[in-house]
């Protein structure tokens, strides 16, 4: 079926990662034993913080990859992850972010999850503050507590919190100017852990408490986030692949539309207006990309991508201008 529509005072510089005294608890000990840990002022953030996913970025969450990353589940006709190359894509993708004048705060891995990196599960940030999402796969629930303690050092409101029975990805929400765009899976999704309604009711109370309106937008069975197939990446641009997501409420938008066997390239992770970091292995949708003047850098995260996930997936946007 076809559907429509911390700053830290960090050193060395530009590390890949900030540690503080705060840090010293979520990450064990720094240093030998013995030696007292450095203490690190981390430059709080102000708000507002994130209006629009296509903002440019500033500061941005990720969590390191472990080796249990090769226990990702892969998407159908793909080989599972390989964790060595993994940690290495993950690497390539810091250092990109940080080369582009964007303050990295990373985490050290904290459990066995295969899906622990994927960090922006963990939260929705909004103008005022961070909405607390609570991931379906339940063996994540220390890494959303490492990121909301993060989230708490950089000076960032918590706004709420998704409580149990209610359960949401935070990359099911796709932030535009003055509306969320909330993924609700198709019929036949079958078990798939994934968002589910209590979630997504809870997270609409909140975004319209703070002038958010909730756009809901269908998804196929076997599309594993709203983000794999739809991003927001200007005030009036959003990538999609029409034939995983019901367009038709999407409004007032521009859409650049995906081919059919690439539709996962939508899940890029914008940087700036028209700007994005993209999968370098869906070569067909880059070239449609830039014909659509967005400017696309292009690095090979297909470890990840092999398990259905993008750069989207990979970075907690905390901090947009």
């Amino acid at each position: 079926m076809r559907m429509h529509a911390r700053r830290a005072s960090c050193s060395p510089a530009r590390s890949g990662w900030c540690g503080s005294a705060a840090a010293a608890g979520r990450w064990g000990a720094v240093g030998p034993p013995g030696e007292t840990a450095p203490v690190v002022t981390v430059k709080q953030l102000a708000s507002p913080f994130v209006s629009s996913d296509a903002g440019t970025l500033t500061d941005a969450v990720v969590l390191r990859p472990s080796a249990a990353v090769d226990r990702l589940p892969p998407v159908k006709g793909e080989p599972s992850p390989i964790a060595d190359r993994a940690i290495d894509q993950h690497a390539v993708l810091v250092r990109t972010l940080e080369d582009r004048g964007i303050s990295v705060h990373a985490i050290e891995p904290r459990t066995r999850s295969a899906c622990e990196s994927l960090v922006a599960d963990c939260a929705l940030l909004l103008p005022e503050g961070a909405i607390v999402a609570r991931p379906s796969q339940t063996d994540r629930r220390a890494e959303v507590a490492a990121v909301e303690a993060l989230l708490a050092e950089l000076g960032i409101p918590i706004l709420a919190r998704i409580e149990p029975p209610g359960v949401l990805d935070a990359t099911d929400v796709a932030v535009a100017p003055g509306r969320l765009f909330i993924g609700v899976p198709a019929a036949g999704a079958g078990l798939r852990p994934r968002s589910n309604e209590l979630g997504r009711r809870q997270l609409e109370v909140v975004a319209t408490q703070h002038g958010y309106g909730v756009v809901e937008l269908t998804v196929a069975s076997d599309v594993p986030r709203l983000r794999d197939v739809f991003s927001i990446v200007g005030v009036e641009t959003a990538l999609a692949a029409p034939d995983r997501v019901d367009l038709v409420p999407v409004t007032g938008v521009n859409i650049v539309e995906l081919p059919r066997g690439e539709e996962f390239a939508a899940g890029v992770l914008p940087i700036g207006e028209r700007r994005v970091l993209a999968n370098l292995r869906f070569r067909e949708s880059l070239v449609l990309m830039r014909k659509a003047k967005i400017a696309v850098e292009a690095i090979d995260l297909w470890e990840f991508g092999k398990a259905g996930f993008g750069p989207f997936s990979l970075v907690l946007a905390v901090k947009r201008t």
